[in-house]
């Protein structure tokens, strides 16, 4: 629970029937970091009783954060040295986000450095928000992707 919002403690690792990958292919991976999704299975890989927050779901989040939007990536990021090339994390808000890096369909990248998180709000066509946040930065960082990149989903609680 954070402010008003039930989030998932960690990065969703669940099989699906759609697209969905482990970083390099490598199981440990989806067991450390949760899987890597597109865009049309994020949206339906959450289970019942919670679904992929919009943007303005993440805004909520970021703006409850002790110092908003500007610190809200410290605050959320695990504190785990092992996981985050540089541990600038300290979980504040059991959060727990792990740098599990993204999929582009032909390349795996940045884990370790960067997480990446669908959020439900699509841009253009093609594109969809996400929030990504660095190891050595403390905000975190507004975006667009892909619908066909693989990157992280956290649940939300649905509304009572």
């Amino acid at each position: 629970m954070i402010g008003t919002q039930t989030w998932m403690a960690q990065n969703l690792n669940y099989t699906t029937s759609g697209n969905s990958w482990c970083y390099s292919n490598l199981a440990t991976n989806c067991t450390t970091y949760g899987r890597l999704y597109d865009y049309a299975t994020a949206l339906t890989a959450c289970p019942t009783g919670w679904h992929l927050p919009d943007t303005t779901a993440w805004n909520t989040l970021e703006a409850y954060v002790v110092g908003g939007i500007a610190t809200a990536g410290t605050k959320l990021k695990a504190n785990n040295s092992t996981l985050w090339n540089t541990n600038t994390g300290t979980d504040a808000y059991g959060f727990s986000a792990l740098p599990g890096g993204f999929y582009n369909g032909t390349t795996f990248g940045d884990v370790g450095s960067n997480g990446y998180w669908w959020t439900a709000t699509p841009y253009g066509a093609t594109g969809v928000y996400s929030r990504y946040m660095h190891d050595g930065y403390a905000y975190v960082n507004h975006y667009t992707d892909f619908q066909t990149y693989g990157l992280s989903a956290r649940c939300l609680k649905d509304s009572p």
